[in-house]
């Protein structure tokens, strides 16, 4: 048995398909979803989805959103995401982009109005590096 997903975006559906086993990025920490698993709702922060495909896993990049979970289906309204391919970036290109939204967060106070974008931008960053890693293994 199999697990229907669906990935929706304001603009449109990303994923409507099924999967064995899905992990979603939960703000408690991953969260992996098999069949069968029990109702639930929750929130989602900027991290990678991935869903297990018999070739291996594929990745999406989330902006965050909210999660349910019922009867076998995951219905994920996502705030945006950003579907990763091999040619997405490379993996130098990802470091670099890590290593830069890092040290410029780490010079912003939580106070300030700039440091909640360039968290998202931090969490983005380390999820695309995930998602090579997913990519380089398949």
């Amino acid at each position: 048995m199999s697990i229907k997903i669906k990935v929706i975006t304001p603009e449109k559906i990303i994923w409507e398909t099924e999967s064995e086993q899905i992990v979603l990025p939960s703000v408690t920490g991953g969260l992996g979803i098999l069949t069968n698993h029990a109702n639930l709702v929750t929130v989602l922060k900027a991290g990678l989805i991935k869903k297990r495909e018999q070739n291996g896993w594929t990745p999406l990049i989330l902006w965050g959103g909210v999660a349910q979970i019922e009867n076998n289906e995951i219905t994920v309204l996502a705030n945006g995401v950003e579907e990763f391919t091999e040619n997405t970036m490379t993996r130098e290109e990802a470091n670099k982009e890590v290593l830069e939204v890092t040290q410029k967060l780490e010079k912003l106070n939580s106070g300030e109005p700039e440091y909640t974008q360039t968290k998202l931008k931090a969490e983005l960053a380390e999820a695309r590096i995930e998602g090579l890693d997913i990519i380089s293994s398949s």
